[in-house]
């Protein structure tokens, strides 16, 4: 059981910058973020990414430590984590209600920082599940302050409470100028709709992924493992691990190639922003979870 929601309080959210060590983030609020770019580490010649956590997650989880650990091997970039764990607990329909108002909020502090001097154009937003949604709202903030992120990313964004839309509208394609989604448990706890500029569905985008257990006890770790799916291949990618795909009709069409004239497009964190459509993939059942040109085929 979780506990009942609260009113959400833009002062229980931190947003963590990555440096050196990334054992130690440096923690910051809304309310003192200008202070990152003081920071001797943060480069306003890198791109910054913003990390988005989803329902009941914390920054000490494996789901954000794997995706930080990731960037660190990469290198060249500012990462930075939007941690709403204080917020995130509380009754599922709850948190839902409060995503706007915490969109709104870190628009404003990613807002200031863009004022401050950092570049518009390296901005890129990943999100995970409900922090997709989030992610979303925090673009269309944005973009009502004058800023258009050039990129969000949706990792298995949430189904629950969305499709259809029974409290908030969904993040979509109109929110970033380049909107790349990932599913993994479509119509489970992920989104069963394509909802960006390019849908990616890694073995057709649907529970159970290869490697998860075929019967699972609802809402253990067992059971969100084809949900997670999705941060683990956008990790894998971010490190250098080629997903290849191509665009295609479904799933079946795909498996019998139907689709091989198509051209190879990847996945994840190289996945570039002239991509349409939806695009199918074949992974391993284990890290590493790519097959290159294999998984095209």
């Amino acid at each position: 059981m979780v506990p009942r929601g609260r009113v959400a309080n833009s002062k229980d959210v931190r947003i963590l910058y990555y440096g050196k060590d990334i054992n130690k983030p440096v923690v910051y609020h809304y309310a003192n973020i200008k202070q990152l770019l003081a920071d001797p580490e943060f480069d306003l010649s890198k791109p910054t990414s913003l990390y988005i956590h989803g329902y009941v997650e914390q920054a000490t989880d494996d789901s954000i430590l794997t995706v930080v650990r990731a960037y660190q091997k990469r290198g060249g970039h500012n990462l930075l984590l939007l941690d709403w764990s204080n917020l995130g607990f509380g009754n599922y329909i709850n948190v839902i209600l409060d995503l706007k108002l915490l969109g709104e909020e870190t628009a404003k502090a990613m807002a200031k920082l863009l004022k401050g001097g950092l570049s518009i154009d390296g901005l890129h937003l990943i999100g995970h599940s409900l922090g997709a949604h989030l992610g979303g709202f925090t673009c269309r903030y944005l973009k009502n302050l004058g800023y258009k992120v050039p990129r969000l990313t949706a990792l298995d964004a949430a189904y629950p409470g969305f499709y259809p839309a029974l409290f908030l509208k969904p993040l979509s394609e109109q929110d970033a100028r380049f909107v790349d989604v990932i599913h993994t448990d479509g119509g489970g706890f992920g989104a069963p709709l394509a909802i960006g500029h390019a849908d990616f569905w890694p073995n057709e985008g649907r529970a159970k992924q290869p490697g998860c257990l075929p019967l699972t006890v609802p809402l253990t770790v067992e059971d969100f493992c084809s949900h997670w799916r999705s941060w683990r291949f956008w990790a894998e990618s971010v490190e250098g691990g080629e997903f290849a795909a191509r665009r295609c009709s479904g799933y079946d069409a795909f498996l019998r190639g139907h689709c091989r004239t198509e051209p190879i497009v990847y996945m994840g964190y190289n996945a570039t922003s002239l991509l349409r459509g939806n695009y199918y993939l074949r992974t391993a059942a284990e890290s590493p979870f790519a097959l290159g040109e294999r998984g095209a085929d």
